[in-house]
């Protein structure tokens, strides 16, 4: 008989097993999760009525990979336009809620008289709610689409972000120890490598999926994605953070890919295998002699638990700005713990440093939780009414003034500064600070053992100079980062001119000190003479227009990019809220390509004289002709002998325009049959960028130069190089907009162009 790996037998009875509790606890109407850890305890080594699982050491690997891919799928449904889109009651409650409830897991284990580690990864287990099971308990109660409901979701969202960050703050402190600074420094790393995978990612990840769309099948694509979630984990896990952030980060970056719903398809079922596993494995590790030995730890637990998210997650949604009615269904909804915490668990056993009973109490805890979730979310409307009887009516009165339903306060000309300036700047450091670093750890000692000094100094610096120069030409190019709002306050008041400069000032002492760095740290020159070096250095940088026309290309694929996906999230709110439209914009837009015949009788004539937009909608995007190619032609454009036309417009209109090409009465002849224009992006028609046409969806916002005018009046094809292609209001979908129309905020405007558009979009700050 053959050898059978014991690795095969166990998984065998692990899915066997699951597979019959799941069926049983969703016949219940119960969590899957809860059916997963039963199954785990039946076959794990505390329950002896079965044959139990023989190899634990592989299981638990097999569990470790169940993380990342669990970490890996909660990284594609994340979007950094959803994180922005919660607003503020999100992030304030979550804080408010994790600090208390870090706070009182600490008090609860140090009065258990458990170990400072064990404590606070108490807190952080307890901080975390379950989505999986606040999901299933709202779709079970129909509460889908509420106010409240809604808010949950967006603070479970906040959750799982703290979360990852709180499993890297628990790593330091486990290698460290409690010490400040270590922790300071922790965040500093954690904090400068999320800011350089995010910029880096989103520039190198979604092009990758675009350029290689037409040649991944199903297969190819989740080879190439898992590819890139277990080779992003490496790399976290070489940088000394977890596994779990590495998995997380690259599912976020990948979420920006255009395909990225159809590779959140495919990796489920993976993710549904894997984590199956690892939820078996914490079954695994319930042992009911342990339980009953903690039945106390156990019970004050449940209680802190309770207690602490009702008290912490109410008080942060008051604190938010939210009323008391809403606020009490939000905490009496987040009062349970769940799968997170078993993953925090999961780490402060992999490192050794929490004690092995408490993984079974916070399963247990979990198990307690869950079961009474449902309960505490419908018991929240009589807790709302009795306490609107208890409180006293001034402290109500209060209330009602504190919290003003109408949040969407609109931003100040500072704070819409000061945004752009830190978040573009932090940036800037992060990129240069990883070149600065990558240039003395890898490129000197590399040189170093290959050339003679001073040498291999000077050409390290001479690199680490040419690949910060780009992003030197943009610090040193504008005043700050966005130059109409610079104006509108140096000219309001006197007294602003002092911060304004001092803004300036630190872009200025940021690129010095970039110079100053490479020649006198990496080249060894003396002071003096680096400063001279950087004095014309800085010169020759400022006055580049090559340099910023490199720095234009680079910001503007990862700004194609992440605009992509702003487009998509834009859409999902639309259709959540008014419904989708029969077609969207991108879909009923079509392009196509005709070529004039010798005999032509449009040859000679100008574009106006063709009357092609003017009797069939129909705009002529390009001219190509054996001596040149002409973007968006103007209306006295001259067609000549052997010119082809790239054609735009909708459907209905290329239907009339193919029947006056069939009857003759347009001399034409069709050379690629019509596409929408969300194919047209994704074929690749040249590998340059100069030569690609791109489409991009702007957002008119309280700040944006266009509100309030008309596309006419914004004259765009001169100011920007674009057409204007279609424009989206609420689900209201509009093809060819009359250049009378005026834009209002929130308006999706669609524009068509190419390099040269992008770069004058970055320039006024647009995009």
């Amino acid at each position: 008989m053959a050898h059978l790996p014991t690795i095969i037998t166990d998984l065998a009875m692990i899915l066997l097993v699951a597979g019959i509790t799941t069926i049983l606890f969703k016949k219940l109407n119960q969590p899957l999760v809860l059916g997963y850890i039963i199954a785990g305890f039946i076959t794990g080594p505390h329950f002896n009525f079965f044959p139990t699982v023989t190899d634990t050491t592989n299981i638990q690997a097999w569990s470790e990979i169940g993380v990342i891919f669990l970490l890996f799928a909660l990284g594609l449904e994340f979007s950094f336009y959803k994180l922005k889109s919660v607003g503020n009651t999100a992030f304030i409650a979550t804080a408010v809620e994790i600090g208390g409830m870090l706070g009182m897991g600490y008090l609860c284990g140090t009065l258990l008289g458990w170990s400072h580690m064990d404590s606070i990864f108490l807190g952080g287990m307890l901080a975390m709610s379950s989505t999986t099971i606040i999901i299933k308990a709202f779709e079970d109660l129909k509460l889908k689409g509420k106010r409240f409901t809604e808010m949950v979701f967006g603070i479970l969202i906040v959750e799982d972000i703290a979360g990852i960050i709180m499993m890297v703050m628990l790593s330091t402190l486990a290698a460290a120890g409690i010490s400040s600074m270590e922790l300071a420094m922790g965040v500093g790393r954690l904090a400068f490598f999320l800011t350089l995978w995010f910029v880096m990612g989103m520039y190198l990840i979604p092009t990758f999926f675009k350029k290689a769309h037409n040649l991944m099948n199903d297969e190819t694509l989740i080879v190439a994605s898992i590819g890139l979630c277990l080779g992003m984990v490496v790399l976290a896990t070489h940088m000394g953070f977890s596994a779990a952030l590495g998995a997380f980060i690259m599912g976020s970056l990948i979420a920006e890919a255009p395909n990225a719903e159809h590779i959140e398809h495919l990796v489920k079922p993976v993710k549904d295998l894997f984590g199956a596993v690892f939820f078996v494995s914490v079954g695994m590790l319930v042992d009911p002699a342990l339980l009953l030995q903690y039945s106390f730890p156990i019970f004050c637990i449940v209680i802190v638990t309770i207690i602490g998210k009702l008290i912490f997650s109410t008080g942060g949604v008051l604190a938010a700005g939210q009323n008391l009615n809403i606020s009490m269904h939000c905490g009496f909804s987040l009062a349970q713990i769940g799968e997170f915490s078993f993953i925090i668990a999961s780490l402060g056993m992999s490192l050794g440093v929490i004690s092995e009973f408490l993984y079974p109490i916070i399963v247990a805890v979990s198990v307690v939780t869950t079961f009474t979730t449902p309960f505490f979310i419908m018991a929240a409307d009589p807790a709302y009414r009795a306490m609107n009887k208890l409180l006293p009516m001034k402290l109500l009165q209060w209330l009602d003034r504190y919290t003003d339903e109408d949040d969407e306060a609109d931003d100040s000309d500072w704070s819409a500064l000061l945004q752009g300036y830190f978040t573009r700047m932090f940036i800037y450091l992060t990129l240069l600070f990883a070149i600065a670093m990558g240039a003395k750890y890898y490129l000197l000692p590399y040189l170093q053992n290959t050339l003679a000094l001073p040498y291999s100094n000077l050409l390290t610096g001479a690199v680490t100079l040419l690949a910060m120069s780009p992003i030197l030409r943009v610090v040193l190019t504008s005043r700050t980062q966005n130059e109409e709002l610079f104006s509108v306050l140096w000219f309001k008041k006197r007294s602003n001119h002092f911060p304004l400069l001092i803004l300036i000032f630190f872009k200025i002492l940021t690129a010095i000190g970039s110079m100053m760095y490479a020649f006198h740290s990496l080249m060894e020159l003396p002071y003096f003479v680096s400063i001279l070096a950087v004095a014309g250095v800085g010169y020759l940088i400022y006055s580049s227009d090559w340099l910023l026309s490199e720095y234009l290309r680079i910001e503007s694929r990862f700004l194609v990019n992440l605009n992509e996906k702003h487009m998509r999230k834009h859409r999902e709110k639309v259709c959540s809220e008014q419904g989708c439209p029969q077609n969207w914009f991108d879909e009923d837009l079509q392009l196509a390509r005709y070529k004039l015949p010798a005999d032509s009788k449009f040859i000679g004539k100008t574009l106006l004289e063709t009357n092609f937009r003017s009797n069939y909608g129909c705009n002529i995007l390009q001219v190509t002709t054996p001596n040149q190619v002409v973007d968006m032609p103007g209306a006295e454009y001259v067609l000549e002998t052997d010119s082809t036309l790239l054609i735009i417009g909708t459907s209905e209109q290329f239907k009339m325009f193919h029947a006056a090409v069939a009857g003759k009465q347009i001399d034409l002849e069709l050379v690629d049959a019509p596409i929408s224009l969300r194919e047209f992006m994704l074929q690749s028609h040249a590998e340059e960028p100069e030569l690609k046409f791109l489409s991009l969806a702007i957002t008119i916002d309280n700040h944006s130069p266009l509100l309030g005018k008309s596309i006419k009046a914004a004259n765009l094809r001169e100011n920007w190089s674009a057409l204007v292609i279609g424009l989206e209001r609420g689900a209201y979908v509009i093809t060819n907009p009359n250049l009378s129309l005026t834009f209002e905020k929130g308006d999706l405007l669609w524009v068509l162009g190419k390099q040269k558009m992008v770069n004058k979009l970055i320039r006024e700050e647009i995009l």
